[in-house]
C-alpha cells in the first residue's frame, strides 16, 4: 500500500504545475499546499481550513480502504481539496470557486500530455476517479468548496 503523504505530494506538484491554476492563487504556487498532521502541532483540519489565506487550495489525505476494480480488490486512496477562491469584484465572471474546479480537473500540469483527470499521479495508481466539488461552510459560516479525489492502486505496493 502506497503512503498517502508520498500521493498527497505529488498531487499537490501535479496541481502547481497547472499554470491558470496558479495564476488564480494569485500567482503564487505556495498558495497551492499539503495539509501534513503532525501531533499536536497540526491536527485539526478545521482548524487549518480556517487559517487557509485567500485564494488558496489544501490538499489533505483523508485516509485508504478496501475498494473494488472490476472484480479485483484493490486500495482507494481518499483526498480531499479545500478551495478558497480569490476575491472577486461585480465586473468579474461569476463563480470563481468553478473555474477552480473546472482547472482541477481540466488542466495540463506541466511535463503532462493530458488533463488532470486523466494523469498518473503516481505509477501505482490509475488517474483520479471522477471527483465532484461540494459547498461547505466554515465555523463562521462563510462558504468554501471541497473536491474528493479518490486514486485506485494498481496491485498493492
Amino acid at each position: 500500500m502506497i503512503d498517502g503523504s508520498v500521493l498527497l505530494d505529488k498531487l499537490v506538484e501535479m496541481l502547481r504545475g497547472i499554470q491558470d491554476l496558479v495564476l488564480e492563487m494569485n500567482g503564487d504556487p505556495e498558495r497551492i499546499f499539503a495539509y501534513h498532521d503532525q501531533y499536536p502541532k497540526r491536527s485539526s483540519v478545521a482548524h487549518a481550513i480556517h487559517q487557509m489565506p485567500v485564494p488558496s487550495i489544501m490538499a489533505v489525505w483523508h485516509g485508504d480502504g478496501p475498494g473494488l476494480f472490476g472484480s479485483i480488490d484493490v486500495w482507494k486512496h481518499h483526498f480531499k481539496l479545500y478551495l478558497r477562491a480569490r476575491e472577486t469584484f461585480d465586473d468579474d465572471p461569476p463563480n470563481p470557486y468553478n473555474r477552480l474546479f473546472r482547472l482541477i480537473v481540466k488542466g495540463v500540469p506541466q511535463g503532462a500530455d493530458v488533463p488532470m483527470l486523466n494523469a498518473t499521479v503516481h505509477p501505482s495508481c490509475y488517474p483520479m476517479d471522477f471527483p465532484s466539488i461540494e459547498r461547505q461552510p466554515d465555523a463562521e459560516g462563510l462558504d468554501y468548496f471541497e473536491v474528493p479525489i479518490t486514486f485506485t492502486e494498481i496491485g498493492d505496493d
